[in-house]
């Protein structure tokens, strides 16, 4: 969280100081799209789950920015649905083959804080890039396991609530940090509002387990490594522009 203010404050910073000495725009926008997310694992846990699959959600929420010629400077508020489906290999349990399948579905309030550079290609049409820090939020989630046993009809279903915190029970880290990286195309409608087409990628600086629980749960005991995200985001999204005055 202080990571998060000291970035608005330079951020707010930079821009009294260039608003003052340049031609700028200050706008606000929409957007929404699909997602397609997974998990990626280290050391054993990589063994244990050599198959992973994306899942798909979906994003949307608003967001604000400060455009300084070409530059940007913009945040916002996204909800994000995120996930990851992983299985293992067949493993031997009691004398009987059974096969693991876990399927995470995941929710969260995304803040990204991005620095980016726009482009005309023509006179209404043009590219931009985008790229910093994200801080995303967990809000709730749920975990559905299937067993399968070779040679028999049995198969084992399990559900169980996704927390984040940081208390012992609590399996997900409350705020977790990613970094964006994301290039658009733009349609100019008139000279203050604009159509974007998005993608977006995600990706998670740190492990996503919180550290109490992992010390508590005796299967990280057998099972070292850490767990990251990676989230792709497929969007559209409209912009509105309030021009300032050139200072010049």
């Amino acid at each position: 969280m202080r990571s998060f203010i000291a970035c608005l404050t330079l951020i707010a910073t930079f821009c009294v100081i260039q608003v003052s000495a340049q031609t700028s725009s200050f706008y606000i926008g929409a957007k929404t799209g699909a997602t397609a997310s997974e998990f990626r694992f280290t050391e054993d846990l990589k063994e244990l789950y050599p198959e992973v699959k994306d899942i798909w959600g979906m994003t949307g929420g608003f967001d604000m920015g400060l455009q300084l010629d070409n530059w940007t400077i913009s945040t916002g508020v996204l909800y994000n649905q995120k996930g990851s489906i992983y299985q293992t290999d067949n493993f031997e349990e009691n004398g009987t083959t059974g096969y693991f399948t876990g399927e995470e579905k995941l929710h969260f309030i995304t803040v990204p804080v991005l620095l980016g550079y726009k482009q005309k290609l023509t006179d209404n049409v043009g590219w931009s890039i985008a790229a910093g820090p994200s801080f995303n939020f967990g809000l709730g989630g749920k975990i559905d396991e299937t067993t399968e046993y070779f040679g028999t009809e049995e198969t084992e279903f399990q559900n169980y609530k996704v927390t984040f915190g940081e208390g012992v029970n609590d399996d997900y880290k409350a705020t977790q940090v990613g970094f964006q990286i994301s290039p658009s195309l733009f349609v100019e409608l008139n000279e203050r509002s604009k159509i974007n087409f998005g993608i977006t990628w995600d990706f998670g600086t740190s492990d996503m387990y919180n550290d109490r629980y992992k010390v508590a749960n005796e299967f990280f005991d057998f099972y070292k490594g850490n767990q990251v995200h990676r989230n792709t985001m497929f969007t559209i999204g409209y912009e509105y522009h309030f021009n300032f005055e050139d200072k010049y």
